[in-house]
């Protein structure tokens, strides 16, 4: 396809839907690269929907600080894990950010800048190389083009056997009738009544009266009751120490844990971002690392040399990752089910912080790799069974012994 001759271009880059990915590359732009054209088109009404975003201490590089510090909305010393057999405090840094928070950076941006332009409430009915079509029948072109839609434009993934399966779960951001002790999250607490899977709370405070209660499941189906779900959280509540006073927002997620990487990377524009293009950690449903690894590489390489050598280390090292965690999907959800799975969860966070750090930032190393398959889990049913049982202190002694 024939590239279009440069006074023939709407922007430098155009960013197709306004979710975490193209937010994130809109801030990362604006601060490297204030003389680039930046269109960003969103069909709804704000930008980043309705959600929070979490990330640990390596999710963000160093390096991306200069653009990204303010994303940080909220930030804690480590978070907690319990289970029904051993519990573990893990340090690193913890960090979420809101939908609303993303909103305001991203108009402000915009605001600030005239080589910024957000066009919200506007509809999309195709992208093609370097240009995309509207609802409208217009058709806009730039020199890159980033499409990042969602989940929904991801691959099929099926719901077989060995297709892998999903972190699904139902939100509550509640205002307490009594303040929390609790002064940072709760990553886990599987000492609920296990179904669908691998169940678990998380809970995250804000503030002493206000913490968004999560109901998730491990499942290899992606079918929620949110209602029904909605009122085990309240009911649910007060094991966790929170009795809740009123529920100010409900966040609802079904994300993909593939067993298969559908990772793409392109050598040309269109740039598939987001979860459509596979740039999402696979093991664990959460989204930040890789968009903001994305982020980084579009803002720091001249535009013309975007799918240069840069671009092939970068997607390389995401391929490599993407598989590795998909094939422990893969494990999972083909061949650890009911107590099975929930001993798997409980014996991977035997491994070292830095370890869970790097499995969260899609950076495992060949010695991660061996430590989360053979030490951490026994990922296969032969490991399973060979496996010795630990008594709870000797866990928690062991993930922190190295």
């Amino acid at each position: 396809m024939a590239q279009p001759t440069p006074n023939a271009f709407d922007a430098d880059y155009l960013l197709v839907g306004g979710g975490l990915q193209n937010g994130l590359i809109l801030l990362a732009l604006a601060a490297r690269k204030p003389n680039a054209s930046v269109l960003l088109l969103e069909q709804g009404e704000v930008i980043g929907g309705n959600h929070i975003w979490s990330f640990q201490a390596l999710d963000l590089p160093e390096t991306a600080l200069d653009w990204a510090r303010p994303i940080i909305e909220y930030e804690w010393p480590g978070y907690q894990l319990y289970f029904d057999d051993s519990a573990r405090w893990v340090q690193g840094a913890y960090r979420s950010l809101s939908s609303e928070h993303l909103h305001q950076l991203v108009m402000d941006a915009a605001a600030g800048s005239e080589r910024i332009d957000v066009r919200l409430g506007t509809a999309v009915s195709g992208v093609d190389g370097h240009s995309v079509g509207l609802a409208d029948g217009t058709r806009l072109r730039a020199r890159v083009v980033v499409d990042a839609r969602g989940p929904e434009a991801a691959r099929p993934m099926g719901g077989g056997r060995f297709s892998g399966g999903y972190q699904k779960f139902v939100g509550l951001e509640c205002r307490l009738a009594t303040p929390t002790h609790l002064t940072a999250p709760i990553l886990m607490d599987s000492r609920c009544t296990q179904r669908d899977g691998f169940r678990f709370h998380y809970v995250l405070p804000f503030t002493p009266d206000r913490v968004l209660i999560e109901d998730t499941y491990f499942s290899n189906a992606p079918d929620l009751d949110v209602d029904a779900l909605r009122r085990d959280i309240v009911a649910e509540a007060p094991r966790l120490g929170l009795q809740v006073a009123e529920v100010l927002r409900t966040e609802v997620g079904v994300l993909p844990m593939p067993a298969w990487s559908h990772f793409r990377a392109p050598d040309a524009s269109p740039v598939t971002g987001g979860y459509a293009g596979g740039w999402f950690n696979p093991g664990t449903g959460y989204s930040l690392a890789a968009a903001a690894r994305l982020a980084e590489h579009l803002s720091t390489v001249p535009i013309a040399d975007i799918f240069g050598p840069e671009w092939h280390r970068l997607t390389r090292g995401m391929r490599i990752q993407s598989h590795f965690l998909a094939f422990l999907n893969l494990l999972m959800f083909g061949f650890f089910h009911g107590a099975k799975r929930r001993r798997l969860m409980e014996r991977f966070y035997m491994v070292s912080d830095p370890v869970i750090h790097r499995f969260f930032a899609m950076r495992n190393n060949p010695i991660d790799m061996w430590r989360i398959m053979y030490v951490g889990a026994p990922w296969t049913p032969k490991g399973w069974a060979k496996r010795p049982e630990q008594p709870a202190a000797a866990q928690v002694a062991a993930s922190s012994a190295e």
